[in-house]
């Protein structure tokens, strides 16, 4: 299946969320989920054509600038026309490209807590899918300057604040999320002993997960140090927040499993409640 036959496939929201790359959305988690897995779908194959057509749009290019030289008319108008195709859907699938966070990232952790949220309730989830580095996303733009074999390098910071969600779970426990990514990005251009320029680019990525949980005191008992902390909740509930910071050198999205350790290392802090005599 071709990615302009899947694209067709879904509907009016879910295009209006790729054109966007924006997600504000109030519902319970199957709605959302239903929503959302076909846009993951048409963003992998989206992601799995791209480069095929590029190559082959590039292929095309040069066969009709060959063709152009030789004077044979209708081979260059039949090459031109499927390389202004193959052309027209390469950059159709950049401008649909979500960020990969959504789709490693978002949509994993959505599932795996699907059994846990209460199904009458709905998730609000905030997404924002432009690229990590978006022109947008900028908070700052250093001065070039020179470092060892490197006689240009340019540091440029962004800030991604690009996943919020809370939920209520059938327990009871409100439960609410926050993601955001750290970005520098290094560009750095030398000249090799040949006079040749290279230049390469690195990044390195602080991904800031925060948590916070309020759980029924009748539904659970939290350990001492939890108890003693004289800010950690009202009579009916125990409010606690976590956080954790992931550092990668790469723009790869974070593994789910961070985030669900950091909800669940709460939940290892719990017990039964002891019931008062007489209860």
């Amino acid at each position: 299946m071709n990615v302009w036959t899947v694209y067709r496939s879904l509907g009016a929201e879910q295009k209006q969320i790729l054109k966007d790359k924006k997600v504000e959305l109030n519902r319970p988690i199957d709605e959302l989920l239903a929503l959302l897995k076909p846009l993951a779908a048409c963003d992998k194959v989206a992601d799995q054509s791209r480069k095929k057509l590029g190559c082959s749009f590039g292929v095309g290019i040069v066969a009709a600038i060959v063709l152009a030289f030789t004077g044979l008319l209708i081979p260059l108008v039949l090459v031109a026309a499927v390389a202004l195709v193959l052309g027209v859907l390469y950059f159709f699938t950049r401008k649909i490209d979500l960020s990969n966070n959504f789709r490693d990232f978002a949509l994993p952790v959505l599932t795996v807590f699907r059994e846990d949220f209460d199904p009458a309730k709905p998730v609000h989830l905030r997404l924002n899918l432009d690229p990590p580095t978006a022109k947008a996303k900028m908070t700052a733009q250093l001065p070039a300057y020179k470092k060892g074999v490197y006689h240009k390098v340019i540091d440029k910071t962004y800030v991604d604040h690009w996943m919020t969600a809370s939920a209520v779970l059938v327990d009871g426990t409100k439960l609410s999320w926050n993601v955001t990514d750290n970005i520098l990005v290094r560009e750095k251009t030398k000249k090799n002993p040949r006079g040749k320029y290279k230049s390469k680019t690195k990044y390195k990525k602080k991904t800031e997960l925060q948590v916070d949980l309020a759980l029924r005191k009748k539904t659970y008992a939290m350990t001492p140090s939890v108890t003693s902390d004289p800010a950690a909740g009202d009579d009916k509930r125990y409010k606690l927040e976590r956080e954790r910071e992931v550092r990668s050198a790469s723009l790869d999205p974070l593994d789910p499993k961070e985030l669900i350790d950091l909800v669940a290392d709460v939940y290892r802090q719990t017990s039964k409640p002891v019931k008062e005599a007489g209860a």
